[in-house]
């Protein structure tokens, strides 16, 4: 066997385990030779020990759920495996000089990086362009380098994705914030949804109870502004293929591979369940097999479909044959121009205006044609069959998780601004009316008795009465959003 495969199987197995602890009887099982020719081999090939390596990635991890994250040291420390706080502060400062608390608080670069050929991992050394790979744990000769890559690249330690990471409900943002803090880039998910325009949205399908009303694709009447948005603000281009009736598997699976072999994630529409933004992290069998986070991988119904990989990566041959895979898109070369308030302004502008795009109400009509909707009489009924009672509550909840998410983080961001500048009484005003959807639309879950979309919620929101306290909360929200885009104006105005 040629001993970089040994390299290579080495960091795949120390990055699936890194929240794990290490067996080394599994780890001789998994390579196949014996742990001290594993460790003579590999301190041959990379000039520092094995136990080196495995402390340095657990450090590196630990690193980036620091600068990335809101989780405590202890609870960081007690997931990478450190038995008590002191043992991780001298362990952290040991490979990177200073204590978790300091590094905290300088947020010292932290991303990507090729561990081995054919895997990535998050890094601590600097990564100032995302097509310059900094840190190596061996360097392979090409022949080596391209039989790996040809059929298996795995990108380990992108953030997991799932509905509340980050405190958010709203996918798109979710993965963009985990993408960019993977390749080094300081993102959080208040500037992530605002950013991209889908902090402002509300649409309400006036055909029909539409499962999909609030999807972010419908923030703006252009449907790839949104994703075009999430990425062009952090000053990257943006990148993205469409699937047709007449695009190919070998189209997505070059465009997916493209970018995996340079160690950058890849946001897909689809891949498991309906087309909600997922991450792509890896392949195999040169691309038939896909890997990476997707909310919809733990759901029951789309199990039978999917298998795990030891990382938590979900593993899919079957992703093409998914008709909900309608897209896939990443971040392009840099271009070094981020977003201006104003341009967020301007987009935010642009999301909140009443208007009708196709069957959709958005902004000011959104709120006309949701409280019309519940409002109805004939579209409610104790004696409904539970399809759909089940289907008003999912369009009712998406619309309340809309305005929670995205009024909070657009007031989050705001509100920010304020402390910033308070010279400019305009952040603070702004802030205080999307604070105030935000809390009517806490108050809508109060009523219905819950979060939750389960018998308890149906049976609420069937009794008229509850219908009539929401209508009169959905009023107030939209008065306090046609105060926020009138200020919004102003703002512009002053920029």
């Amino acid at each position: 066997m040629d001993h970089y495969l040994i390299v290579s199987s080495i960091a795949v197995f120390v990055e699936s385990r890194l929240q794990h602890g290490f067996d080394y009887s599994e780890l001789e099982k998994a390579v196949g030779f014996s742990l001290p020719h594993i460790r003579a081999v590999y301190s041959r090939l990379t000039g520092r020990s094995l136990s080196r390596y495995i402390l340095s990635r657990r450090i590196a991890n630990a690193a980036f759920e620091l600068v990335h994250s809101k989780s405590t040291i202890l609870d960081i420390a007690t997931k990478y495996g450190f038995s008590n706080p002191d043992t991780f502060t001298r362990a952290f400062r040991r490979v990177t000089g200073v204590n978790p608390n300091e590094f905290r608080k300088l947020k010292r670069p932290v991303g990507r990086s090729l561990l081995s050929t054919g895997v990535y991992g998050v890094s601590l050394k600097p990564v100032n362009d995302h097509n310059n790979i900094t840190e190596r744990a061996v360097i392979m000769d090409n022949k080596g380098q391209k039989r790996a890559t040809d059929g298996s690249v795995v990108l380990y330690g992108v953030p997991k994705v799932y509905y509340g990471a980050y405190g958010g409900v709203t996918p798109l943002p979710i993965c963009v914030k985990a993408v960019a803090n993977y390749m080094g880039i300081d993102l959080d998910y208040a500037e992530a949804i605002v950013n991209c325009g889908a902090a402002f949205r509300l649409t309400w399908n006036e055909k029909c109870w539409d499962g999909g009303n609030v999807d972010a694709i419908f923030s703006f009447d252009d449907p790839s502004k949104v994703y075009r948005c999430a990425i062009e603000s952090l000053g990257y281009e943006f990148n993205m293929l469409g699937r047709s009736q007449s695009t190919e598997k070998s189209e997505f699976l070059d465009f997916i591979k493209a970018r995996l072999d340079k160690g950058i994630p890849v946001i897909a529409l689809g891949i498991i369940g309906p087309p909600e933004a997922g991450i792509i992290t890896g392949y195999r069998d040169n691309g038939n097999t896909l890997l990476g986070w997707n909310l919809f991988q733990e759901v029951p119904e789309y199990a039978g479909t999917i298998g795990f990989d030891e990382s938590g990566y979900y593993v899919t041959d079957k992703w093409w044959e998914n008709r909900d895979t309608v897209a896939v898109m990443s971040l392009g070369e840099a271009a070094g121009k981020k977003f201006t308030l104003k341009t967020v302004v301007e987009n935010a502008i642009e999301v909140m205006t009443p208007r009708r795009a196709g069957d959709h109400a958005k902004g000011g009509y959104a709120y006309d044609a949701w409280k019309r909707a519940i409002l109805d009489e004939s579209q409610f009924g104790k004696d409904m069959i539970r399809p759909l009672l089940a289907e008003r509550i999912m369009c009712q909840a998406d619309a309340m998780d809309c305005l929670a998410d995205g009024r909070n983080n657009a007031y989050e961001y705001f509100r920010k601004l304020a402390d910033e500048s308070r010279e400019q009484p305009l952040f603070g005003q702004i802030a205080e009316q999307f604070g105030e959807v935000k809390t009517c639309a806490i108050k809508m879950y109060q009523i219905l008795g819950g979060w939750e979309r389960g018998e308890k919620q149906m049976q609420a929101l069937a009794e008229r009465e509850n219908r009539v306290e929401i209508g009169k909360l959905i009023d107030k929200c939209k008065a306090a959003d046609e105060k926020a885009l009138d200020l919004l104006h102003k703002l512009l105005q002053s920029l």
